[in-house]
């Protein structure tokens, strides 16, 4: 049974018959084509005829003679398409060689609303936008996200123990779908394959064992401010040869594959975005758990998934530079030209405290200001700052 996923669902709806081809987009296994069934669904709820919808896996046997052809795709979709409007639903179209044409092609000649997905964010390239002229709108899907963990696993315990199992566990579906003692195995499954079809195959790396250290290393290392020269110089003091070159490459690869993001450093003071030393999260907290024990650094991971969670609801994440301080995450909601700074802690006893309320104490503008904590005793506004736990965050309340 599908699990629903209503966030995601609802911007299709809302996006459905506008003319746009619309683009899901998401790191491999997050959920993407159960989403595109729930649409499937949705579209026969509100009265479309099955011969009007045209749904085809790129992935299945069946249609293998259109990888290599772009033209056979676009002949399958016009032999299934039926008599007026017709909903065409292409899951993994980049596994099409040609795609592009493909979808240009349908969009052109076509009485029909497109929706594709895929996991690569090459798809979003400039090619494709100039070829479309900016017709297209992307659906950017992630892991799930606390409460949606909560409720495919139906987990009615105390919400603050389920938050320890998802910080160990992560967030794909089917791992959260799995017996507890299976989760493991299925989420290193997921990592595997992402690093050696989306990263290895995908873009023909020679040197695959260089591109699983540098996963392992920046999984390891989520939160910190990192350059190419200097993973190359951690890199190569652990017997990994490389170059900032490989790196610099790898790296894009990486977020290319949606398996890491990269917020940049923001001078909140001077209004600019600085070009070093950005930091990288990875795209599910259950990754870095399969890389270093999941009880070491649980700062950082707390970092990493309240990031994830800031994307989620829409923001532009940035880490901020205050002066001499640093914010750790500097939130844009740019279609609202709203701002919000957010700390992060684990704990906070009375030193920590003072180091985290400082930086946010130091920017002067009227914005809201929140620090987000695992420690339940610390919460309360001071200075017009407010604690917050962050459970109660993610869930909304």
């Amino acid at each position: 049974m599908l699990r629903k996923r209503d966030g995601y669902l609802e911007k299709l709806r809302t996006a459905m018959d506008e003319p746009f081809i619309k683009v899901i987009t998401g790191v491999r296994r997050c959920g993407k084509s159960s989403i595109l069934e729930l649409f499937e669904a949705h579209l026969l709820d509100v009265g479309v005829d099955r011969s009007n919808i045209v749904k085809v896996n790129l992935d299945a046997g069946d249609v293998r003679r259109c990888v290599n052809c772009w033209e056979a795709l676009y002949d399958l979709v016009a032999e299934r398409s039926g008599p007026g409007r017709n909903y065409i639903l292409l899951d993994e179209v980049q596994n099409v060689e040609g795609w592009e044409s493909a979808l240009i092609s349908m969009y052109t000649d076509f009485d029909a609303d497109i929706y594709v997905t895929g996991s690569n964010a090459i798809m979003l390239s400039p090619d494709l936008g100039s070829k479309l002229v900016g017709r297209y709108l992307e659906v950017h899907v992630l892991p799930l996200s606390f409460s949606e963990y909560l409720d495919f696993t139906e987990d009615c315990r105390d919400p603050e123990k389920a938050f320890h199992d998802y910080m160990r566990d992560g967030g794909f579906p089917a791992v959260a779908l799995t017996k507890p003692e299976l989760r493991r195995t299925v989420a290193d499954g997921i990592y595997e394959t992402i690093k050696n079809l989306d990263l290895g195959k995908r873009h023909a790396v020679k040197d695959l064992s260089l591109i699983r250290v540098l996963a392992d290393y920046m999984a390891e290392n989520i939160g910190s401010a990192v350059s190419a020269n200097s993973i190359a110089d951690s890199l190569n003091k652990a017997s990994a040869a490389s170059s900032n070159v490989s790196i610099r490459n790898y790296l894009e690869m990486m977020e290319q594959a949606f398996l890491f993001y990269k917020a940049d450093r923001f001078d909140v003071m001077g209004k600019e975005r600085l070009k070093t030393l950005g930091k990288y999260y990875v795209v599910d907290p259950g990754i870095r758990g399969l890389v270093v024990n999941p009880s070491d650094g649980r700062g950082k991971l707390l970092e990493n998934i309240v990031f994830l969670e800031l994307v989620r609801r829409g923001y532009s994440v940035s880490v901020g530079k205050a002066g001499a301080n640093e914010i750790d995450f500097v939130a844009e909601m740019q279609d609202r030209n709203e701002t919000e700074y957010f700390q992060v802690a684990y704990e906070m006893g009375e030193s920590v405290a003072e180091r985290e309320y400082r930086p946010l104490a130091s920017v002067k503008d009227n914005w809201k200001k929140t620090i987000l904590t695992m420690d339940r005793f610390a919460t309360g506004v001071r200075d017009g700052i407010e604690c917050k736990h962050v459970v109660d965050w993610l869930l909304g309340k």
